[in-house]
């Protein structure tokens, strides 16, 4: 089976900044994910990575723009142009595996994504609060009510390709993709799918166990400490430092803060619009 027929590739997104995270990634990716035999599309911006054993293409997304600096959006939208595969598996170079992957489940699922109108499966059970709906066609997931939180999300998941571009505008980071995207997946009859953990038992997040965003507004959380100490994965985290609770903003700041995002807050809104009045 050639690359472009597997049931899915998987696009690991990331920046050169973030170059600290891949070797801990993959030496764990490696160790709990034994059994992918796919390749792994690294979506650099000009660096190049390797890992023995590994099938990893490095992106390189410099060279697609040209010198151009794209968005965050702009950048994945490109990554996933360069993957022939009709479904990928989203993964973030901080998702850092603490279990071994139950692969059949997952390769049960990028079967069931390619095969059926099923838009989106995410891979954990953290991913959102719901409201969720039981589904008699597909028992092992639960189907996103259309105004459940966080439709949208960066967590790990199963997309086919082209929904996840339609969610891509041109000038939204990664925060804006998944609050303003879910707003406008409110309106769009998207079928948007979860992982039913109670179907196979598994605890919170067993599919695709891995540290829920190991580095937080560029700094390392606590969680990967003892993981990286347990394998070995000797990491300077003074170069990044910890992440530490956030003091409350002012109410100027949230002001400021409010009318910053507001242009951006109007653009959804006449996207919504727009859907709405194209259905």
């Amino acid at each position: 089976m050639d690359d472009q027929t597997k049931n899915f590739a998987i696009l690991v997104n990331t920046t050169d900044s973030f170059e600290d995270c891949w070797l801990p990634f993959f030496t764990l990716f490696k160790k709990y994910w034994p059994n992918y035999q796919g390749k792994i599309y690294l979506n650099t911006e000009t660096k190049v990575f390797t890992f023995p054993g590994l099938d990893i293409v490095s992106i390189q997304n410099d060279k697609i723009n040209k010198g151009y600096r794209p968005s965050w959006s702009e950048c994945l939208k490109r990554a996933l142009d360069f993957i022939p595969n009709e479904v990928v598996l989203y993964l973030q170079e901080d998702y850092f595996l603490k279990e071994e992957v139950n692969n059949d489940v997952v390769e049960e699922f990028g079967e069931m994504i390619r095969k059926t109108p099923i838009d989106v499966i995410h891979l954990i059970d953290a991913c959102s609060n719901g409201p969720f709906l039981k589904s008699e066609e597909y028992p092992n997931l639960l189907e996103f009510s259309q105004k459940a939180s966080d439709r949208i999300s960066c967590q790990a998941a199963l997309w086919k390709k082209d929904v996840l571009k339609y969610y891509l505008l041109d000038d939204e980071s990664g925060w804006q993709f998944e609050t303003y995207g879910t707003k406008r997946a409110h309106f769009v009859k998207h079928k948007i799918f979860k992982i039913n953990k109670d179907f196979f038992g598994f605890q919170r997040n067993q599919a695709v166990p891995y540290v829920l965003t190991g580095v937080i507004l560029g700094r390392w959380k606590r969680d990967v400490v003892s993981l990286f100490d347990e394998h070995n994965l000797v990491v300077d985290f003074s170069k990044r430092g910890f992440h530490e609770p956030r003091v409350p903003l002012s109410f100027p700041t949230r002001l400021k803060n409010k009318i910053k995002r507001a242009p951006k807050g109007i653009k959804n809104r006449i996207k919504i619009l727009n859907i709405i009045l194209n259905k």
